[in-house]
Formats: C-alpha cells, structure tokens, sequence
C-alpha cells in the first residue's frame, strides 16, 4: 500500500524554505538567492522513500505588502497552504516570530498539524 501527503513549507522571506525543499528532496528544484521574494510561484518536491511519497509545496515568503505585488506573493502562499496535509512554517533562530507569521499562521494552520523548523542563518 502507498500512503502519501502534501506538506507546505511557509514563512517569512528569505528564511530558508527553499534550502529547505532543496535538501529534504535531495536535488536542487527551487531556486535559492540572497534576495528576499526570489521564489514568486509555488514549487513542488517530490520525496518517496519506499512506499511512502511526500510532496513539498515551496512557497514565497508572507510578509506585510508594500506594493500590488507583494500582495499576490500573500495571496500564493497561502492558496499553496488549501488542501495540504501537513504545514511546515519555517523561521530564523536569531528572530524572534513577528506579526506576519503569527497572523498567516492563525489563518492557515487554524485545523491542521503544524510542524515548525527553525533554520540557522547561515543556510
């Protein structure tokens, strides 16, 4: 039997996700750039180890918009977040959580198991 499951990976910009996607997937599928907001589009990783397939959704970071936009980034991110079964909210250790993310994960992960990782900056 297959079992199987999509996982979004959310979070400020320049976080880590993409690193993170990257890593866990085992081959480079995001682009990953010192720039914030360098991913615009959500992007999928595929992990199978034995009969078990996992599909990483990366996501561009939430933030406070500035412009038209950063609300559409917001708007992305959180479309990627429908459906998914399990959330991974991504943030930097030497920063404390701020409003952006609180708020995007009261609204997003308000029903749904929530998994935090915590990247070092220097990923």
């Amino acid at each position: 039997m297959t079992r199987s499951g999509f996982a979004a990976i959310l979070g400020r910009p320049n976080v880590g996700k993409s690193t993170l996607l990257n890593q866990v997937v085992g081959t480079k599928v995001s682009i990953t750039a010192a720039s914030p907001n360098t991913t615009r589009q959500a992007i999928r990783g595929m992990l199978t180890e034995g009969d078990t397939q996992i599909i990483f959704v990366d996501t561009p970071g939430i933030h406070r918009p500035r412009t038209t936009l950063g609300g559409r980034l917001n708007d992305t991110a959180r479309a990627a977040a429908d459906g998914v079964d399990v959330i991974l909210r991504s943030s930097r250790l030497a920063r404390p959580s701020v409003p952006a993310t609180a708020t995007c994960s009261r609204r997003c992960c308000a029903t749904r198991t929530v998994a935090t990782r915590r990247c070092r900056a220097s990923w």
